[in-house]
């Protein structure tokens, strides 16, 4: 079994439906994301981490989200990109939590991207995973 079908399992047991992405939408969501939190890692802006974040990811009232995984590093991240092992999903559903597929490196947000949950390698070694909502960043000028 894949790891996309493990994932894809794991939330339809869920009660979670999600699409894959094409290309060119992945690309554009990944690129939306680095426009908006790309920095926010390196520049220690407020942010949840650990136990802390999973909480906070858990509260959203979020049913309409993407699960995207990392083309590359991301300054500030314990990131180290060695290639895509999980395809981008557009998901609707209950958020659940995606711990189980940390090693894949990827960010969970809304359509909207309003808030943005990123796991990596090495959550609850380095810190991780890490969540901040788009209002805790600071105003750019």
């Amino acid at each position: 079994m894949s790891r996309d079908d493990e994932f894809r399992d794991y939330l339809s047991q869920h009660g979670v439906r999600c699409e894959s992405l094409d290309r060119t939408s992945r690309d554009d969501a990944e690129n939306r994301w680095r426009e908006i939190y790309g920095e926010a890692f390196a520049e220690q802006s407020r942010l949840r981490q650990g136990a802390k974040a999973e909480h906070a990811y858990q509260e959203q009232a979020c049913t309409h989200y993407l699960v995207v995984p990392f083309s590359s590093d991301v300054k500030g991240l314990p990131i180290n990109f060695v290639g895509r092992s999980l395809e981008a999903y557009e998901c609707s559903g209950t958020l659940v939590s995606l711990r189980l597929f940390h090693s894949v490196e990827f960010f969970v947000c809304p359509v909207d991207f309003s808030w943005t949950m990123v796991y990596t390698h090495e959550d609850y070694g380095c810190g991780g995973p890490f969540f901040v909502r788009r209002e805790w960043l600071p105003e750019e000028s």
